[in-house]
C-alpha cells in the first residue's frame, strides 16, 4: 500500500498531530510520498513546522506543482513506490 499526499505543507494544525497521523499511516502503508507544489520555486524551502514534522516519515518528498513537474520526478516517484 502506498499513500500519496499532495500538499504545500503549510498545515494549520499542531505539527505533533501531523507527525502522529503519519506514524499511524506508516504502520498501514509500505510507502508514503509527499508531492509539494512549492518545491522547486526559487526561495522556497520545506521548513514550515508541518513539513519538518512530516519529513522523517516520508519515503519521498518531491515537487508536484503541475503535470510537467510530476513527470520530471516520475522516476524518483516510481523508485520510492517499489
Amino acid at each position: 500500500t502506498a499513500v500519496l499526499i499532495l500538499s504545500d505543507g503549510y498545515d494549520t494544525g499542531e505539527p505533533e498531530q501531523l507527525s502522529l497521523a503519519l506514524r499511524h499511516l506508516r504502520r498501514r502503508a509500505r510507502r508514503i510520498v509527499w508531492l509539494n507544489p512549492l518545491l522547486g520555486r526559487p526561495g522556497y524551502a520545506p521548513v514550515s513546522q508541518g513539513m519538518l514534522a512530516a519529513r522523517p516519515h516520508l519515503d519521498l518528498l518531491a515537487s508536484g506543482a503541475d503535470l510537467q513537474g510530476i513527470a520530471a520526478v516520475l522516476p524518483q516517484l516510481l523508485q520510492a513506490l517499489r
